[in-house]
């Protein structure tokens, strides 16, 4: 079985046995346990969390791979805060590592936010690295997310293009590694690159 399958049959069985679809607030949790429970109910991948939908911002993750991979089929998991994104991310480390016997990373690449300069809902990209010598792709976005980008940036050695169009296409806009705003953009990014510092898309 493929990594990233293997990953994704863990973290399916442990959401499943921590209960998503708990209306509270992830709990701080040890490296060995399950991952945190998600705070929208009902999120799926035929249920993905529109945040257009929420009356609070919600925070997500989703995993990304690099470009020159197959896609993987991840739909973001969602939070009331950012802590519930990084106490994931962390247990997600954990549960990687578990099922595979070896060290494994889910290192923020960058995020993207539904208002500008970094409010209001999130949503956290994470791959096996930072991209040190790797580009990771987003080629559409997820449900909700391609009407809702007014700001972003890169973490981790990397910087982010944005597209107006699906498969990298379209307009496009660098933030090396931050954008505030993101111009005619606005509410329109449809994919995104996380790419090594110091290189344009």
């Amino acid at each position: 079985m493929k990594r990233t399958h293997a990953a994704a049959a863990v973290l399916a069985a442990t959401l499943l046995l921590a209960g998503v679809g708990a209306t509270a607030p992830a709990a701080a949790i040890p490296p060995t346990a399950a991952l945190p429970t998600a705070v929208v109910p009902g999120a799926d991948a035929a249920n993905p969390v529109d945040p257009t939908t929420q009356k609070r911002p919600v925070h997500c993750a989703v995993e990304v791979r690099p470009i020159d991979q197959p896609p993987v089929e991840s739909v973001p998991v969602c939070f009331a805060d950012s802590h519930g994104v990084d106490r994931y991310l962390d247990a997600v480390t954990s549960a990687d590592a578990s099922s595979r016997g070896v060290a494994a990373a889910s290192t923020p690449l960058g995020t993207v936010y539904s208002n500008s300069n970094g409010g209001g809902s999130s949503l956290t990209f994470w791959g096996a690295s930072g991209c040190y010598g790797v580009v990771f792709g987003f080629s559409s976005m997820p449900s909700g997310w391609s009407s809702n980008v007014s700001s972003a940036g890169g973490s981790n050695g990397c910087w982010v293009t944005l597209y107006g169009a699906t498969g990298y296409g379209g307009a496009r806009l660098n933030c090396t590694p931050w954008c505030g705003g993101v111009g005619s953009l606005n509410d329109q990014v449809r994919s995104v690159v996380f790419r090594p510092t110091g290189t344009f898309g």
